[in-house]
């Protein structure tokens, strides 16, 4: 079966300037050459603390921003060689819902006006009558009501603009979504409640998702599969349902370690890390996880791992993966 989303070999790296006439100094590799594919219907999670390229990465695959190597391919198609008109075409079937919902609708526009924009922008001829219909459609499918229509975004609650923000990423019924940490912002209650819309939308429409977190147990609960992200690479891609098996990476078994149980009966040791994580302005020339590892040995300080399937479906960047 061919994958919807293929990204192959993908880096962007950011140039760092400084002096009187800015002169390239460094560059920081924020994503750098990484290689997955997402089949249609599926939903891969992506984990990893701040700085490792999560968000980046997002970014790269709508092609919001280009990268500096590498290729998107989406439906048989290569992003990166499309012009202007193709991709604005193609970002009908792909759309994005931002961690912060405050600041993904503009403050001046109705939620209306922010959900009937999208056609604008998409040039569809769709008469007045039929546009008033969907919005209010999308509108009670979020959980939300005709008269919200109305209200600016200051007049909502965060859970309330979210899902007004997910209301508008489904305008066009795309085949793919990019979630980026899309609860970080909301209480946990509210939380609960989007995660659930989010199911029954991928359920109801057949969406492809790519969801962002922090939160290693819920990405485990909505994903099939896990991706592990460590200063721009992928360490480790895995099946979900972590608690039913050992991580091959030793930096994903530390992320396992750091998820307290929801019984406060039950107390958990996580073990203390030692070493400093690298700069991503100068990153060793072996692995960049070497210098927190306890596994690592010489050949992790001179070479770089690759991205190899240690078990079906399962794929580890170490030279000593713990299976």
């Amino acid at each position: 079966m061919n994958p919807l989303v293929d990204v192959q070999h993908l880096s962007r790296f950011f140039s760092l300037t400084g002096g009187l006439l800015q002169r390239k100094i460094g560059e920081i590799k924020a994503v750098n050459d990484v290689s997955f594919a997402i089949t249609k219907a599926e939903s891969l999670g992506i984990v990893g603390e701040s700085g490792c390229g999560k968000s980046t990465l997002a970014r790269l695959v709508l092609s919001l921003i280009r990268p500096t190597s590498g290729h998107i391919v989406f439906d048989g198609q290569d992003i990166n060689r499309m012009g202007k008109k193709q991709l604005r075409t193609l970002r009908a079937r792909m759309q994005m819902v931002f961690q912060d919902p405050h600041s993904s609708l503009d403050p001046r526009n109705s939620i209306y006006r922010s959900l009937e924009e999208v056609f604008k922008i998409q040039k569809k001829n769709t008469p007045k009558k039929q546009i008033i219909e969907r919005i209010h459609q999308l509108l009670g499918m979020v959980g939300l009501k005709p008269e919200h229509c109305r209200a600016y975004p200051h007049q909502l609650s965060g859970g309330q603009k979210q899902r007004a923000v997910i209301a508008r990423a489904l305008v066009l019924v795309p085949e793919f979504m990019i979630l980026d940490e899309p609860t970080a912002a909301l209480d946990v209650s509210v939380q609960a409640q989007i995660i659930l819309l989010l199911q029954e939308l991928g359920e109801q429409f057949d969406m492809t998702y790519l969801f962002i977190s922090h939160d290693l147990a819920l990405v485990d609960y909505f994903c099939q599969r896990i991706m592990v992200m460590y200063l721009g690479k992928i360490v480790e891609i895995t099946p979900s349902n972590l608690s039913l098996q050992q991580p091959a990476h030793p930096y994903t078994q530390l992320l396992m370690d750091s998820v307290f149980a929801a019984d406060p009966n039950v107390r958990k040791i996580i073990p203390s890390l030692e070493g400093e994580i690298p700069t991503p302005f100068d990153l060793p020339r072996g692995c960049a996880f070497e210098n927190r590892c306890k596994y690592a040995r010489s050949i992790c300080k001179e070479h770089s791992p690759e991205l190899l399937e240690i078990h079906t479906g399962k794929f580890a960047a170490c030279h000593f993966p713990l299976i």
